[in-house]
C-alpha cells in the first residue's frame, strides 16, 4: 500500500509540473504589443499610384483615441485611473461605457494616443473641441474650465500602444518635443498642431498646464460615444485625431 501511495503522489506531482509548464509556455501571456498591425487596404495603393484611378476627395473625418488617461505630479507612482464610469449590472456583469476624460489641471495631466488607420489620409491635424454654453453635456459630468487657461502640448516618445495599467507621471514616456502652447475656449475648435500621419503609425500627447500659470488652469470635460467634447482630435487630409 505504501508503494502505491508513493507511486500516486509521485504521479500527482509530475502531472501539476507538466500542467504549470505548459500554462507558462503554451498558454502564456503575450500580449499582443508585437504583433504586426496588418493593412486590410489591399491593392490600393497600387491602384492609385497606377495612374489608372483618381483617389476620392474625402471630408475630414474624426479618429479619436484608443488611449486616455491622467497621470499626477504630486502622486508620481499612482496609476492612471481606469474604469472611473463602470457600472456593475447583475443580468450583463460590468459594462464599460465608451468615455474618455480630459482632465487638466496644476497636478493633473492627461495623455491621449492615437492610431491613425485610415488609408490615404495622412496629413493630421491636433484639434481640441470644447463645449459652449448651449451644448448638452451627456451624463452628471459637469464641464469646468477655466477662461485664462493656457495649456503646454507635448508629444511623448513611445512607438508601442501605452498600457494604461501599468502608466503614472513617474512611468510615462519621455516628451519628445513641445508642439505647442494653446488657450482653448468654450464653444470653439482649437488647433494645435498639423503633422504627417502615416497609416498604422501611433501618436502620442500629453497636455499639462503652461509653464508659469500658477492659478486658474484648468479643463475638465468628458465624452461619448455620442459626443467629441473635449477631444484631441488629428484631422486626416482633413481628418481628425481627437484627443476624447
Amino acid at each position: 500500500m505504501l508503494v502505491l501511495f508513493v507511486i500516486i503522489a509521485v504521479t500527482d506531482q509530475l502531472t501539476l509540473l507538466y500542467m504549470s509548464r505548459i500554462m507558462k509556455t503554451v498558454y502564456a501571456d503575450v500580449g499582443t504589443v508585437g504583433l504586426e498591425f496588418a493593412s486590410p487596404y489591399h491593392g490600393l495603393a497600387e491602384l492609385y499610384s497606377s495612374d489608372t484611378v483618381s483617389p476620392p476627395q474625402l471630408d475630414p473625418i474624426l479618429n479619436v483615441p484608443r488611449v486616455v488617461a491622467q497621470v499626477f505630479t504630486d502622486r508620481p507612482d499612482e496609476l492612471a485611473p481606469v474604469g472611473e464610469h463602470d457600472v456593475f449590472i447583475k443580468a450583463f456583469g460590468t459594462l464599460s461605457p465608451h468615455e474618455k476624460h480630459l482632465h487638466v489641471a496644476q497636478n493633473t495631466h492627461t495623455i491621449a494616443q492615437f492610431r491613425t488607420v485610415d488609408f490615404g489620409m495622412e496629413d493630421c491635424a491636433l484639434v481640441i473641441r470644447l463645449p459652449g454654453e448651449n451644448d448638452t453635456i451627456e451624463g452628471n459630468e459637469p464641464f469646468r474650465l477655466d477662461a485664462s487657461s493656457a495649456f503646454d502640448v507635448f508629444r511623448l516618445d513611445v512607438s508601442k500602444p501605452l498600457d494604461v495599467r501599468t502608466l503614472s507621471y513617474a512611468t510615462r514616456p519621455r516628451s519628445r518635443e513641445k508642439v505647442a502652447t494653446v488657450t482653448p475656449a468654450a464653444g470653439e475648435e482649437t488647433q494645435v498642431t498639423r503633422f504627417p500621419c502615416a497609416w498604422s503609425t501611433l501618436h502620442t500627447f500629453e497636455v499639462a498646464c503652461a509653464d508659469g500659470v500658477d492659478d486658474g488652469c484648468l479643463v475638465d470635460v468628458w465624452s461619448s460615444q455620442n459626443t467629441t467634447w473635449g477631444e484631441l482630435f488629428p484631422r486626416l487630409p482633413e481628418a481628425h485625431l481627437e484627443m476624447l
